[in-house]
């Protein structure tokens, strides 16, 4: 768990050094808040030696490095957390249906959508103009 919170801080110096990398300051500086968060329960949880608070320090460690990891990404990405949660759930679509893209059917020009015929009646139209352009003997 302290790695985790240590490359955090590193990419929190990191955008201190390129201010440049911070397109949102509010959640850069939540991020930041987070992680003194962080700092301020695993010194609690030093003071108090209890096997069951280490359990909650250890707990609420990790929900605070998840929610400044994705401050991070919102605040050095550019994107909103709407668009953030909208990608995410675009991508747990796409490995859900093991597609890249929805399939998407447009008619060609001059033709409207109507409903489907059914997969006989197609397969035998098929069949006839395709005897239709057999040539003849």
């Amino acid at each position: 768990m302290e790695g985790v919170t240590t490359a955090i801080v590193g990419f929190l110096f990191v955008c201190v050094v390129f201010p440049n990398l911070v397109r949102n300051k509010p959640q850069y500086y939540a991020a930041l808040a987070m992680v003194v968060l962080i700092l301020f329960v695993q010194a609690l949880g030093i003071m108090i030696a209890a096997p069951a608070f280490s359990r909650f320090v250890g707990f609420i460690t990790a929900l605070l490095q998840v929610a400044a990891i994705l401050l991070l990404i919102v605040s050095c990405g550019g994107v909103s957390a709407r668009d953030l949660a909208g990608e995410l759930r675009h991508a747990f679509e796409v490995i859900r249906r093991g597609e890249e893209e929805k399939e998407i059917i447009i008619p060609r020009r001059g033709e409207t959508v109507g409903p489907r015929e059914p997969l006989e009646r197609r397969r035998e139209r098929e069949a006839d103009t395709a005897e239709a352009r057999l040539p003849l003997d």
